[in-house]
């Protein structure tokens, strides 16, 4: 799981494959890891490996929320976040791609994305930024539904060419939601690390204690 914050942090490492890949492996680990210890322990959890397992969990658990903080800031294919100049590059080509595929009048266009997502504001709270995205992602999928039924007698366009229209649009709206709220995601990132490491650090410190101890009282007959 640390290689991942070798790979992170330190330029020797800098070409050895994509972070996104080596933060996939890593989730791997944390997952696994937790399940494997769980087994280890037969479900007996006591003293201070009970500190050191539920150390684990919480980092289990925070991975999740973690991963999903992740998600909202725009990164290129190898994982790196992009700045601000590229991801509004990006989304301006979007928007470009939009115009020239869909021929149809721009209010249209503007309409579906807001009826696919509306613009959050700039000024809105961490918690309200982390509430409005998980309210977001969980009913896009019933709005965008209902824009297919709403706009393909607008449009008089074939089924599947509204489809891959409001698939744009779709793309187009999330890069801009992110755009919006980056700078709440970024800080609720930070406040993230914050929570997640000490808990790490702590996982590691017992763990090592308690393989050294287990050696110590001649548990290490078991590998021989």
């Amino acid at each position: 799981m640390l290689l991942y914050s070798f790979r992170k942090r330190t330029r020797l490492f800098k070409k050895w494959g994509h972070l996104s890949h080596w933060l996939d492996i890593h989730i791997y680990f944390g997952i696994i890891g937790p399940l494997l210890v769980i087994l280890h322990t037969s479900f007996k959890v006591q003293g201070l490996v009970a500190v050191s397992f539920w150390s684990m969990i919480t980092v289990a658990l925070s991975g999740v929320l973690g991963r999903y903080l992740y998600l909202q800031i725009p990164r290129n294919i190898e994982g790196e976040e992009l700045s601000e100049k590229e991801f509004k590059e990006i989304y301006n080509r979007l928007a470009d791609d939009v115009t020239r595929e869909a021929k149809v009048d721009d209010k249209i266009i503007n309409s579906i994305e807001a009826d696919i997502m509306p613009t959050p504001q700039e000024t809105i709270g961490l918690l309200r930024a982390v509430f409005f995205i998980l309210i977001d992602d969980l009913t896009r999928r019933f709005r965008v539904g209902r824009i297919y039924k709403k706009y393909s007698a607008q449009m008089s366009m074939p089924a599947f060419k509204v489809r891959h229209l409001v698939t744009m649009i779709k793309k187009r709206a999330l890069l801009k939601r992110k755009i919006v709220l980056l700078n709440q995601i970024q800080q609720l990132f930070h406040y993230w690390h914050v929570f997640h490491k000490p808990f790490a650090i702590i996982m590691y410190i017992v763990m090592l204690v308690h393989i050294v101890i287990a050696f110590w009282l001649g548990y290490a007959w078991i590998f021989g």
